[in-house]
């Protein structure tokens, strides 16, 4: 009996039985197509003669005279006892060069939905990419991961992975897991103080789809959408995507100067808002500000995107959530669980008003459909667990701890060219820079000695009264990263202006 075959079944292989060419020169035509065009790598093993003619309905003959001439020419190796598997060659970059140039084809015809998305992409430019090094300091968007509980998080995973039942197994609700939703909205209540039931919540898979979901339900495309400016480039990507127009607003001391934007863009139809901890400025919105747009939203049948960044980790008592506020259903309470855990677990959430509820699902069920279960039943037991809870308030007294030894680091190194103005808060910080500096090239010198900074004027369009400076995270750094990375820093700094910064170690430890 011929030995069966390990690889993979040939069976996608087409025979066209009434071409006038033979049979091994079509195979031997689309193995080599397949080969050079990369879709078969170095490696992969082919079926055996016997199998692949059996499968191809063709005598072996016909698999082993392809074969063979592929073997000839370099792009199989065949060895005894290991079969034939795709040979090592040149790359299909390489390759393709030597190849004749097909003629010019004309454009692709995309819709607008899809240029939109595609110039979307801008917002996310490589200083601005957490994900390509995240264990560099200074990285924003990221939080500790060395201090997650991997262990507990692993063995809920594990439990839950045995426990799924039919009716999981073929759970498909656009809203999200009823037992997450539930919890959810136990947790905002007591933790953030937002009055909401269970079917308010509807489960994202990011903050940043739950603002594009939220614009596709509330916006026709072309209607005006207020930002903060400087503010998240990610909202402004989604807002974009799902075709609205942003209009940047200043911030000030008191949050988003919400005058500015009703008086430039009185037919602006929703505001997105960062007012617990404003990304980048740190600034928490005023009880004056916070009424205003409140007024704004009722008067011009508008609506409010609350994103509540970092509420979580503000280092004094969190604030209270604009949504407590809100007395006419106008504001949509957004968060996410990629900063208070990890960015893989790519779990967000919406919290609706209650007239919302049925159109956000079927836009939900049109567009994201359903979440993975297994994630969601893990976290929802995490939840009920009380591990979310106390993970939250371990990690609010090492933020702080961590914002204090920056900013210590940074005083005590680069006084005088830096300035802190506001104690840290949540996981970031702003360093001032002189008004003179070239922050863009400050943060490129800033990247090539691998760090990960980011100068305030990428966040923003405008920048009305803003100044310059460098955005620093600090909540994935642990400490004796902070004070090597300022350390660099400040070697970046000497490179930058030309001139020792090099304050005593002795100072930067009494900071410390």
């Amino acid at each position: 009996m011929p030995r069966e075959s390990p690889a993979l079944p040939g069976s996608g292989f087409l025979i066209d039985r009434h071409s006038t060419a033979p049979l091994y020169q079509q195979l031997y035509e689309q193995l080599r197509w397949s080969i050079e065009a990369g879709q078969l790598t170095p490696g992969t093993r082919l079926p055996a003669t016997r199998t692949l003619a059996k499968e191809l309905g063709v005598s072996r003959n016909t698999v082993l005279v392809a074969y063979d001439r592929l073997l000839a020419e370099g792009y199989l190796d065949g060895r005894v006892g290991s079969g034939t598997r795709v040979a090592t060659r040149q790359s299909v970059r390489e390759m393709e060069s030597q190849l004749p140039r097909p003629a010019t084809k004309a454009p692709l015809r995309i819709t607008r939905a899809a240029r939109r998305m595609a110039e979307a992409s801008a917002y996310f430019t490589p200083a601005h990419d957490q994900l390509r090094y995240p264990d560099r300091p200074f990285t924003l968007g990221m939080p500790a991961l060395d201090l997650f509980p991997s262990k507990v998080w692993g063995q809920i995973m594990f439990s839950k992975s045995h426990q799924l039942t039919s009716a999981l197994y073929t759970h498909r609700d656009p809203a999200g897991y009823w037992p997450l939703r539930k919890g959810i909205a136990a947790m905002l209540g007591l933790m953030r103080g937002v009055r909401c039931t269970p079917e308010q919540v509807i489960i994202q898979p990011s903050a940043q789809i739950a603002v594009h979901v939220m614009a596709l339900t509330l916006l026709e495309p072309g209607e005006k959408v207020l930002v903060e400016d400087p503010g998240l480039q990610a909202i402004r990507g989604a807002l974009h995507s799902a075709g609205a127009d942003t209009c940047p607003v200043p911030v000030d001391a008191e949050g988003m100067c919400v005058a500015v934007g009703r008086a430039r863009h009185p037919d602006a139809r929703m505001a997105v808002v960062t007012p617990n901890n404003q990304f980048p400025l740190s600034v928490r919105m005023s009880a004056a500000r916070r009424a205003e747009v409140l007024a704004w939203a009722r008067d011009n049948d508008a609506w409010i995107i609350e994103d509540d960044y970092d509420g979580e980790f503000w280092a004094e008592n969190p604030g209270p959530p604009l949504h407590q506020g809100d007395e006419d259903g106008r504001v949509i309470y957004v968060g996410t669980f990629s900063k208070v855990l990890f960015p893989g677990l790519c779990l967000a959430y919406l919290v609706v008003p209650p007239d919302l509820v049925d159109i956000v699902t079927e836009v939900q069920r049109a567009t994201v459909n359903s979440l993975n279960i297994l994630t969601q039943a893990a976290l929802a037991e995490f939840i009920e667990a009380n591990h979310l809870a106390r993970h939250v308030r371990r990690m609010r007294d090492v933020y702080r701890e961590r914002g204090d030894i920056l900013v210590g680091a940074l005083r005590g190194r680069l006084d005088g060219f830096v300035t802190i103005d506001t104690a840290p808060r949540g996981t970031h910080l702003v360093a001032s820079l002189p008004d003179t500096a070239d922050e863009q090239r400050l943060a490129r010198l800033g990247r090539e000695a691998r760090l990960r900074v980011y100068p305030l004027s990428s966040f923003g369009d405008e920048l009305e009264g803003i100044g310059r400076g460098l955005v620093l995270g600090y909540a994935a750094t642990p400490p004796e990263k902070i004070l090597s990375g300022v350390t660099r820093l400040t070697t970046v700094v000497e490179q930058f202006t030309g001139r020792s910064h090099s304050n005593s170690r002795a100072a930067m430890r009494k900071s410390v």
